[in-house]
């Protein structure tokens, strides 16, 4: 589904904010729409005393498309087959719940074809709006930001953070000079050069960094133990192809294709390995043939990246149950010009010492 019709899916959703109720539910996707498509982590489904249950899941479409906004009204609830009544259960439906942290990895290359060309300075801008519209959601956003050119490993520029303004200072340091000729960076280790002010290797490790990347966000989601749902999103960006062959191209495809990590890509200008991006980009790709075309393509990766994060939902509600296991499943409707888009997530939870008294205020 092109980003157009991500935007055009989402438009249509709005109805149900301006109050379009949902229809009846059905198990089967209307023939003339696309389903949706519920999803619950691994014991998404907790409880607690004296009888409240809750519930962490996704809304995407059937495509894959993610379902931001969605009210109480376009859920049904029932136990084992019987309706639950949203006023007695005091059924509540939160989305982007405080249980759930997107982090995204923004991997800028910085190698020397970006610098001599000029074009970073668009970058730069491009890169802030990025962090300016995903940083705008709110708590459940962290970005983090390195660069790579033909070094072993990335530079780390901002690490995970919900500080703008601490990002923008830190993309704003990637255009302070460092040299104005490569003798002047004739001191590292590494042997760098001077590239549009830059000490830089002027080649460039595009399968090293989204190895890296990949690595850096996995790791995070390990070590934030603060939040019980997290996910992850890789933005890579190029005007290139890999030249250093310190990474495979199918090894780097492999750690992609591997990982849970959701992986976006934008590629600049004609030297760029088109195929290479389209195959990382497993989850968008967006080429683009002049700098100032870069804005909009970060700004439609943010757009996916907030929309997945935005997807999350939490449901509370106080069950009528008192004893044994019972099955509960989540119906959700949506009305759109096209006709009712729907879909269902079952699962199973212990009532065993629920009583009355639950209360959700």
């Amino acid at each position: 589904m092109t980003y157009m019709h991500f935007r055009t899916v989402v438009a249509l959703l709005a109805a149900v904010a301006a109050g379009c109720g949902p229809q009846a539910v059905s198990d089967l996707p209307s023939p003339v729409t696309s389903c949706l498509a519920l999803k619950a982590p691994e014991q998404g489904i907790t409880t607690s005393s004296p009888a409240k249950v809750s519930l962490f899941f996704t809304v995407d479409t059937c495509a894959g498309e993610p379902v931001p906004g969605l009210t109480a009204d376009a859920f049904e609830l029932s136990e084992d087959g019987a309706r639950v009544s949203q006023l007695e259960s005091q059924q509540t439906i939160q989305p982007r719940s405080q249980r759930y942290r997107m982090n995204s990895l923004l991997m800028l290359d910085m190698s020397g074809s970006i610098l001599k060309s000029g074009q970073f300075p668009a970058l730069r801008e491009a890169a802030g709006r990025y962090a300016t519209q995903v940083l705008g959601q709110g708590d459940g956003q962290r970005l983090a930001v390195m660069t790579f050119d033909g070094r072993e490993r990335p530079s780390l520029v901002a690490d995970f953070t919900a500080d703008e303004p601490g990002v923008q200072h830190a993309l704003d340091s990637l255009l302070m000079a460092e040299c104005q000729t490569g003798a002047e960076c004739a001191g590292f280790s590494d042997h760098r050069t001077c590239s549009g002010n830059r000490c830089v290797d002027d080649s460039t490790n595009l399968n090293g960094a989204v190895v890296a990347g990949i690595d850096a966000l996995e790791l995070r989601l390990k070590v934030d133990d603060g939040v019980q749902y997290k996910d992850a999103a890789l933005v890579v960006f190029t005007d290139g192809s890999d030249q250093a062959s310190r990474v495979t191209e199918a090894s780097a495809l492999a750690r992609v294709h591997g990982s849970a990590v959701k992986v976006f890509t934008v590629g600049l200008g004609t030297e760029v390995d088109a195929r290479a991006l389209v195959a990382f980009g497993k989850d968008g790709d967006f080429p683009v043939a002049q700098a100032d075309q870069l804005r909009a393509a970060f700004e439609s990766v943010a757009a996916r990246v907030t929309g997945a994060a935005n997807r999350s939902y939490l449901l509370d509600y106080c069950s009528p149950r008192r004893s044994g296991k019972h099955t509960l499943r989540v119906a959700a409707t949506v009305q759109t010009k096209a006709g009712p888009m729907t879909g269902a997530f079952s699962g199973e939870f212990d009532a065993t010492g629920f009583s009355s008294g639950c209360s959700l205020q």
